[in-house]
C-alpha cells in the first residue's frame, strides 16, 4: 500500500525514504523493485541516483521531469490495469502468480517534502498533475505503483489523498495536536 511519514525537521524522514530505497533491492521474497524519487526536501535522496533499481531522483523544481515521471505512470497504471483484469488478478502478487511473470517489477514513488510538492501543483497552473498524483495513488496499488510521502505534519496531505493511504509512521512532530 501507500505509506505516510509524519516527522518535524531532523526527525529522519529523509532516512527512512532512504532506506526504504534501499531495502527495496534487497528484498528478493517481494520481487523486483523500481525505485523513484521525488525530492522537494534537502536533497537527501540524492544519493539514491546510482543505485541501479532508482530509475530517478528527481528535483522539486524540475517541473518537466516530476511531469514526465507522472505521465510515465499514470500510463504504466492503465496498461498494468488492462493486463491484470485479463488475468483476473487484483494484486501483482497474485497477477504474478497467475500470468507467471515473476519479473513484474514493483514501483515505489518516494515523495519527501509532500507539503512543498502539493504548494506546488495543487493551486495553480500545474493543479492537474496534483490531481493525477491522487489518482495514481489511488489506483495504483493493486497493479503495485506505490507511494511514500514524507511531510511535516499530517495536516500537509488532503484527506482525499489521506483516504489512498493504508499506513502511517509518526515520527516526532512539532505539536502534541
Amino acid at each position: 500500500g501507500n505509506l505516510a511519514v509524519f516527522g518535524t525537521g531532523g526527525t529522519g524522514k529523509s532516512t527512512l525514504l532512504r532506506t526504504l530505497a534501499i531495502a527495496a533491492a534487497v528484498t528478493p521474497r517481494s520481487g523486483p523493485c523500481d525505485v523513484y524519487a521525488l525530492d522537494f526536501g534537502s536533497r537527501g535522496l540524492a544519493m539514491l541516483e546510482g543505485l541501479p533499481h532508482v530509475g530517478a531522483v528527481i528535483n522539486g523544481s524540475d517541473h518537466e521531469r516530476l511531469t514526465r515521471l507522472l505521465s510515465w505512470l499514470k500510463d504504466e497504471v492503465e496498461e498494468r490495469s488492462v493486463r491484470y483484469a485479463a488475468a483476473q488478478a487484483g494484486t501483482i502478487t497474485e497477477y504474478r502468480e497467475r500470468s507467471g511473470h515473476q519479473d513484474e517489477r514493483r514501483i515505489l514513488v518516494l515523495v519527501d517534502g509532500f507539503s512543498a510538492f502539493r504548494e506546488e501543483y495543487e493551486v495553480s497552473a500545474n493543479a492537474g498533475w496534483f490531481t493525477t498524483f491522487g489518482q495514481l495513488a489511488a489506483d495504483g496499488r493493486a497493479v503495485g505503483v506505490h507511494f511514500v510521502m514524507a511531510t511535516d505534519r499530517p495536516s500537509s496531505i488532503p484527506p482525499s489523498l489521506q483516504a489512498n493511504i493504508q499506513r502511517r509512521i509518526t515520527l516526532r512532530l512539532a505539536d502534541t495536536h
